[in-house]
């Protein structure tokens, strides 16, 4: 019996000092990859081989971490992006992959929404909406309309300001219009820019006015820009270079509102070359970031997707621009 219990007493201790190497090894191991024990891999070369057929075949690939041509862009650029639509190819790309904030150019992802639910019948360019409330916008320099409570005005009207003269007040009515309230659009904002691979972006809010969490790259403002080509209503509005919309007040007038774009080639600000012409644009500017302009252009008959990010002022953004407009030769 004696010895029943001893050896009994022996498995027992067996089994609890197994149990306690296997916890404090997974425990306190500091380094469970440890590179002796990873078999290495060979990459079949055939690999390069492979045909892509969807999304790499439709749009211009840029390798992560590659730079195309950065020399006019690195000092004083957040982000530049030239493409050439024809033959899907990055002819200049700095930073492209890199999280920014987009400021207004945002406005174009909330235009894209809003189509997408005048497409599906949801809403029609001829609703009227009346203001229920005041429209909150406190960013200092953010630029607003005079609309205010009991206003009423059109879809349409809503989307030609806040395209061509970019106010923050409209983006808010349409994505309450909508969405029903700002952060139900804004997931449809990320559901859209998922759809079409813009998966560096995160939206939470319709006007790009700052948020930490608000944030794009110069490639995801590519898809965007190469999305809103389908829309009509988009490439009608981003043609005009003047605009008179009308709505009512609370007490039934109705008011008049001239707007000019706020792209200054299309305002005559700065010339634009006259072999080029401007297919769909946004424009950005916020203190943190900087000054943007994201636009597709045809050049000679070519197609051309281009994105800045300039850091230093509006002038130098233009400049930029020229400087891509010259590449393209």
């Amino acid at each position: 019996m004696g010895k029943a219990v001893i050896y009994y007493i022996l498995l027992m201790l067996l089994a609890i000092g197994s149990v306690t190497f296997f916890i404090v090894k997974n425990v306190k191991f500091d380094n469970p990859y440890d590179m002796d024990t990873i078999n290495n891999i060979e990459v079949s070369k055939s690999l390069h081989t492979i045909s892509y057929k969807g999304y790499q075949s439709e749009y211009a690939v840029i390798p992560d971490g590659n730079d195309v041509s950065p020399e006019n862009f690195s000092e004083d650029t957040y982000a530049a992006l030239l493409v050439d639509n024809t033959n899907k190819e990055a002819l200049v790309s700095y930073n492209s992959l890199r999280r920014i904030y987009p400021a207004s150019t945002t406005k174009l992802m909330t235009a894209i929404v809003v189509c997408d639910a005048l497409y599906k019948g949801e809403i029609s360019l001829d609703d009227q909406i009346t203001l229920q409330h005041d429209t909150s916008i406190t960013e200092e320099g953010a630029l607003v309309s005079q609309l205010k409570s009991g206003c009423t005005i059109t879809v349409r009207n809503l989307l030609y300001g806040l395209l061509m003269k970019s106010y923050n007040d409209f983006a808010v009515i349409l994505a309450e219009y909508v969405g029903g309230s700002e952060a139900e659009f804004a997931n449809r904002m990320n559901a859209k820019a998922y759809e079409i691979g813009a998966t560096g972006s995160h939206f939470v809010n319709p006007h790009g006015l700052h948020d930490d969490n608000h944030y794009i790259t110069a490639y995801d403002m590519y898809l965007i820009l190469q999305e809103a080509e389908k829309y009509d209503i988009i490439r009608e509005i981003d043609s005009y270079n003047s605009f008179t919309y009308s709505y009512t007040t609370a007490d039934g007038q109705v008011l008049d509102d001239d707007i000019t774009p706020t792209n200054q080639f299309l305002s005559g600000t700065y010339k634009l070359p006259s072999n080029i012409t401007i297919d769909s644009w946004k424009t950005g500017t916020t203190k943190a970031a900087g000054n943007i302009l994201a636009l597709n252009v045809t050049i000679d008959n070519n197609s051309y997707s281009i994105f800045v990010a300039d850091s230093v002022s509006q002038d130098d953004l233009y400049d930029k621009i020229g400087i891509m407009f010259n590449l393209t030769k």
